[in-house]
């Protein structure tokens, strides 16, 4: 049996590779992601290894190009890491001052940031830095912070840390233990060695399991060993189970290939560059001048294009130029690649909305990180509400069929405001904006903080969010949040207008009205008298209630009752 090792080449790695090969087993070392790739792709291991903190690249990307693979997508993997410091974490007099699992549970979060940081107020905004890479969850971790009166600053290159808080000096850390570049154990170690930063206490974050065995680890999906020792005998069983067992299930069953066009008339380099973006994961179309370029946008719409400046028929820019004055394909990132580095077409393509350039001769592996880099923050952009930095309307429809398939009760709340066009009118854009902003911490620091099985939240658009929770918290959720909500309304109103009790505004039809304060209506949809097959018939059916509970005078609930 075959066995590939993913680590740095170590003492400790070779010591594990002979105790393996004397075990009977055929063991290959690599260490970086090229060979990673190439030999999962080539060499067909029975089992990879991977160490879970090797800084050399990205593991979860590794991982997740695996998984996405067809040829390689039910390849068994072990996450296997030896961490000689996790005792400054778990040990019986550890360095932190706790240690939480993601998904957080806000609640004990926030017992532990008045314990060790102490009660923040209004008047009294008390700095904590949080370190994580993860930039959805600095958001959620940021609303949670400022919805509880403490000062987030966030900081998500490790490199950056120890500057930030010799800085900022906040009063606590949230460390999150997983960053490229640097580890949180090495954090740790640089947070002790310098008297400035040495007393400011730290709360670790992360989705890891330390000094546990997980057969299945909530980062990765994969079996988990990270500890200080591992017994021999255990570390034997744990693989031979696996590589007995039946082929792990891919987690990207569903998922396509990411599409990138290359454009480039150098034939040589336009297929160097289409077989290393095959091997990373990636379907290519390519493309040998600007008019077959702009051909190959239009007949396969692609998620990213690399467009040579320099082409026959159409240079690079030209192409997108019409790439980006077409509604359809504008939202296309582009890269540029270039021999040349001049300023003023740099400034012409930037000023466009070129996402970035690459000079000449192409290095691959920046290609591919720049690629991910690009697609993620796309798939961001577009996927998340730019105003309240909540998920959109494609993580909305993939959560509800998510729960849909899972056979589980579950009720999923369509919250809409009342009265929201007279208070616009009346106050302007900027005051609906804080309204909107205002709405989704309320909802942020009701649902999630006092949760621990994940629930969700949504911002569907305008003053429309979505909330997907259990059954049975559904209605208790409903009366805190109106409750919420209530309670913060009047503030959104000046002096005279509170006073009075409501404010003066025109309707849809133009007439000049009487309205009332903002109230919040919501819609209970579930699945618990009648059955739920799809997202657009839970939509529907959460228009209808929503609509049913705006016909109440301010704020109010319905749930849904029928059968049928």
């Amino acid at each position: 049996k075959k066995i590939l090792l993913v680590d740095v080449e170590s003492n400790e790695t070779q010591e594990l590779k002979k105790f393996l090969e004397h075990h009977g087993y055929n063991v290959h070392i690599v260490s970086d992601y090229r060979s990673s790739v190439s030999a999962v792709q080539n060499w067909k291991p029975d089992l990879v290894i991977l160490n879970i903190f090797i800084r050399s690249f990205s593991p979860l990307n590794l991982i997740e190009d695996i998984r996405k693979n067809p040829f390689t997508e039910n390849q068994k993997m072990l996450i296997l890491s030896r961490i000689q410091k996790i005792t400054a974490v778990t040990g019986p007099s550890p360095e932190v001052k706790g240690y939480l699992s993601k998904p957080i549970d806000f609640e004990h979060l926030k017992e532990l940031l008045v314990k060790t940081a102490g009660a923040a107020g209004k008047d009294f905004q008390i700095p904590v830095l949080v370190a994580d890479d993860d930039l959805e969850f600095c958001d959620l971790i940021k609303m949670f912070l400022e919805s509880n009166y403490y000062r987030p600053v966030i900081v998500t290159d490790a490199q950056k840390i120890l500057q930030k808080i010799k800085e900022e000096k906040p009063s606590l850390i949230l460390l999150d233990l997983m960053m490229p570049g640097k580890d949180g154990f090495q954090v740790l170690d640089e947070l002790q060695d310098e008297i400035e930063t040495s007393k400011i206490p730290i709360i670790v974050l992360s989705a890891l399991r330390l000094e546990s065995y997980q057969e299945r680890g909530a980062m990765t999906g994969l079996p988990e060993i990270i500890s200080k020792e591992i017994p021999k005998e255990l570390l034997l069983n744990i693989i031979e189970k696996e590589i007995a067992g039946p082929d792990q299930p891919s987690a990207a069953l569903a998922i396509q290939k990411p599409k990138v066009l290359i454009a480039d008339d150098q034939t040589e380099l336009l297929y160097l560059m289409k077989e290393t973006l095959e091997e990373a994961g990636f379907e290519v179309v390519v493309a040998h001048d600007g008019a077959e370029a702009l051909k190959a946008v239009f007949d396969t719409n692609p998620d990213i294009a690399v467009l040579d400046y320099n082409m026959p028929l159409k240079d690079g820019l030209a192409v997108a130029e019409e790439m980006k004055e077409n509604p359809l394909f504008a939202h296309i990132p582009i890269i540029i690649v270039t021999a040349f580095g001049e300023k003023k077409s740099k400034l012409r393509g930037l000023s466009m909305g070129i996402d970035d350039y690459l000079t000449k001769p192409v290095d691959t592996d920046e290609l591919i990180a720049r690629i991910k880099m690009i697609l993620k923050r796309n798939k961001m952009v577009l996927d998340t509400n730019p105003l309240s930095k909540l998920p959109g309307n494609p993580s909305i429809q993939a959560r509800i069929e998510r729960e849909i398939s899972k056979n589980v009760s579950f009720a999923v709340l369509y919250i809409d405001l009342n009265n929201f066009k007279a208070y616009n009118d009346s106050y302007g854009f900027e005051a609906g904006d804080r309204i909107i902003r205002a709405t989704a911490n309320l909802l942020v620091k009701l649902t999630i903080q006092n949760e621990k099985t994940g629930d969700f939240i949504g911002h569907i658009g305008g003053d429309d969010f979505i909330v997907i929770t259990s059954f049975d918290k559904a209605e208790d959720l409903c009366k805190r949040i109106i409750n919420g909500f209530n309670e913060i309304a009047p503030s959104f109103y000046n002096k005279d207008d509170r006073e009075r009790g409501h404010i003066m505004s025109t309707d849809r039809m133009g007439n000049i009205k009487k309205f009332p304060f903002l109230s919040i209506s919501i819609g209970v949809v579930h699945n618990t008298i009648r059955r739920l097959i799809s997202f657009a018939q839970v939509s529907n059916i959460g228009t209808e209630l929503k609509k049913y509970a705006k016909g109440s005078f301010g704020s109010s609930y319905v749930i849904d009752r029928r059968k049928d």
